[in-house]
């Protein structure tokens, strides 16, 4: 497997900041651009944010693995 670098999570943390503001500019009354349907465009971020937890979560998997069970188990 590939390693991961640190600018894997930027970029992940990147899109995640993108996808939070135009969450709140929604939550706000600021409509998508256009012609674009609400209920849509939510799905899509929905499934954006979902993306990028998942790749967050390999990060995390495969860089800190061994410091994820505190009492030294794996279960």
């Amino acid at each position: 497997m590939a390693e991961r670098q640190p600018e894997d999570a930027d970029a992940i943390l990147l899109e995640a900041r993108k996808t939070k503001e135009t969450a709140e500019r929604m939550a706000n009354g600021d409509g998508p651009p256009g012609e674009a349907d609400d209920i849509r465009v939510l799905a899509g971020m929905v499934h954006q944010v979902a993306e990028q937890v998942e790749r967050l979560a390999s990060i995390v998997r495969d860089d800190t693995a061994p410091l994820a069970w505190s009492d030294g188990s794996d279960t």
